[in-house]
């Protein structure tokens, strides 16, 4: 009689697929946050070509040379955004000179005001008072306390801080502003430069894209030839992201110009001057979600302020471009969105917040298509099913 064999014990291996593809995520964040400089202005670029593409196409048939056809496309989109660019600076050069007025009409309603001991602007200015006493007495004390010295007397100490507060010139409100506005000024010409840059690199890349990128995509396609399922999905990705992002740019376009369209009849409306540029400032700054729309509705305000001179009017047009922005952003934009991409509004929302906050400007205006881009690829893979799947509408 034979004996029985021990039973085989086999031991599984801990599953670290949730592990591990935490932590790629976590190492592409860092890659896109570490190389922003260089994503930035390729993503761009690469957006730019497709969205221009088809009129590069259509140009080529026209003048027979892609090299001109190329140049001359690019020259074109570098006119638009030049227009729209003045624009814009015309309407800040605009509120920047009438900002003396601004000021002149807030110091006469603040003279005009109840001057009562109980008001707000009472108590404030009083905090600000016993605030700026206090640091003026700290600031007299500190250097009485040496090493190996000990304390000066409390008494001797508070008449040196009241003599030395006595003697130093007290700092107005136009000194704080002319160094806020020259900080400004420093820190602005700043970003115009880095942005300067920036779209210097994005027109290149759209260059090169489009004067020589077919062959490129042909090589990069090609990779998957010895698997022809694998070629024939990644055409279809390539092909899809470039469909919605062309998708996303008429989207962007409709939107964009019923904003300005709005702006412009409602500043005409309640007899603001120059409301068409005011419109195509309203349609230059949607281009960047929330943040655009946030600095026109500043811009608006005080450009009712001015014209009508109370706080109420300035408050009013205030509320109608955030309720323009918010019904045209979130309802016309996202069912737009939806109805070409089948995304859902929240992910689109969270996206862009996400983006905005890893590129700061740069991820607003690109965001939305990001996102799109991620659903699209997400769905013709086998491991981003389910996130497709929490990204449609």
């Amino acid at each position: 009689m034979s004996t029985p064999e021990p039973p085989v014990v086999t031991h599984r291996r801990p599953r670290l697929g949730g592990a591990i593809v935490v932590l790629t995520v976590l190492a592409v964040i860092v890659a896109l946050w570490w190389g922003r400089s260089f994503m930035i202005p390729f993503t761009a670029g690469v957006m730019l070509a497709l969205l221009v593409l088809p009129l590069t196409a259509w140009l080529e048939r026209w003048l027979v040379s892609r090299f001109v056809a190329t140049v001359l496309t690019l020259a074109i989109v570098l006119a638009v955004l030049g227009l729209a660019g003045a624009a814009f600076g015309d309407q800040l050069v605009r509120v920047a000179n009438r900002a003396p007025d601004m000021i002149s009409l807030v110091a006469q309603q603040m003279a005009t005001a109840d001057p009562g001991e109980d008001s707000v602007l009472q108590r404030a200015r009083l905090a600000f008072r016993d605030l700026d006493r206090a640091a003026e007495r700290i600031a007299g004390i500190r250097p009485l306390i040496q090493p190996g010295r000990g304390k000066a007397p409390a008494a001797k100490a508070v008449e040196l801080a009241a003599s030395a507060a006595a003697s130093t010139p007290p700092v107005s409100i136009s000194q704080t502003a002319t160094v806020a506005l020259r900080d400004t000024a420093v820190s602005g010409s700043g970003a115009l430069l880095r942005l300067a840059t920036d779209l210097t690199i994005v027109v290149f890349i759209a260059f090169f894209l489009l004067h020589g990128g077919e062959p490129l995509a042909t090589r990069v396609l090609d990779l998957w030839d010895e698997r022809p399922g694998l070629r024939l999905r990644a055409e279809h990705i390539a092909l899809e992201c470039v469909r919605q992002i062309r998708i996303y740019g008429w989207v962007l376009l409709v939107t964009n110009s019923m904003v300005g369209v709005a702006v412009w009849a409602a500043f005409s409306v309640v007899g603001l001057p120059d409301a068409a540029g005011w419109g195509i400032t309203a349609a230059v700054l949607h281009v960047v979600p929330y943040l655009g729309m946030a600095l026109l509705t500043a811009l608006g305000a005080a450009e009712t302020f001015l014209a009508y001179g109370t706080v109420g009017a300035a408050l009013g047009m205030a509320a109608f471009i955030v309720l323009l922005s918010t019904f045209i952003g979130n309802v016309v934009t996202a069912w737009l969105q939806g109805q070409a991409a089948k995304m859902n509004a929240a992910t689109v929302f969270i996206g862009v917040v996400f983006w905005g906050e890893l590129w700061g400007v740069w991820g607003l205006l690109l965001g939305p298509a990001l996102v799109v881009l991620l659903k699209v690829v997400a769905e013709h893979i086998r491991p981003g099913q389910r996130l497709a799947h929490l990204m449609r509408g």
